[in-house]
């Protein structure tokens, strides 16, 4: 089951798609937050707390589930659902950046101690980001699309779910902690 499990699932080239899609997604964090890091006014900084305070009182792990769900969604389209999700991604840098202002914690820092507190829920963007660019090299160099779609993606669906899921549960017990 196990080898099944890597030679039709976790082949080569998804592998390398999940560790493009990580690389990617810190890569484009680590660039936004610190170029806001950089640039960020008091006013910003002082708004993008207040927005996070006002937040705060009223989160929960379903509304966060709800967010990070609608925020990714769009990646189950392949190629074309990169576009609004990585929006969604630099604005993230963006707020890290204010709030590593706010902090006066450097923003790679800030990242970093993210990576390993947000975990599962970059986990998850990381296997419905590497799914989609897998799927579209699949499609455009005409190598089995159709079998990945009909026999393997529901795996990361699933895979996606749950971590999404799980870092869900996991940002809001930090919150409220």
């Amino acid at each position: 089951m196990g080898g099944e499990l890597m030679e039709n699932y976790l082949t080569k080239g998804f592998l390398l798609s999940l560790t493009t899609a990580f690389i990617l997604l810190i890569a484009i964090l680590v660039i936004t937050a610190n170029n806001t890091y950089r640039t960020a006014t008091i006013e910003e900084v002082n708004q993008t707390l207040q927005q996070i305070q006002t937040e705060r009182q009223t989160i929960t792990w379903q509304k966060i589930f709800i967010n990070n769900m609608l925020i990714s969604l769009p990646l189950i389209i392949p190629a074309v659902g990169l576009v609004p999700f990585l929006s969604a991604w630099i604005n993230t840098g963006a707020v890290i950046g204010l709030l590593a202002k706010a902090t006066g914690i450097p923003p790679n820092l800030y990242i970093q101690n993210l990576v390993i507190l947000a975990f599962p829920e970059i986990l998850a963007y990381t296997v419905l980001t590497a799914e989609n660019i897998y799927f579209t090299i699949l499609i455009l160099t005409r190598a089995g699309a159709e079998k990945r779609l009909t026999t393997q993606s529901w795996k990361t669906l699933i895979a996606y779910v749950a971590l999404l899921f799980i870092g869900a549960v996991t940002e809001a017990v930090m919150i409220a902690g």
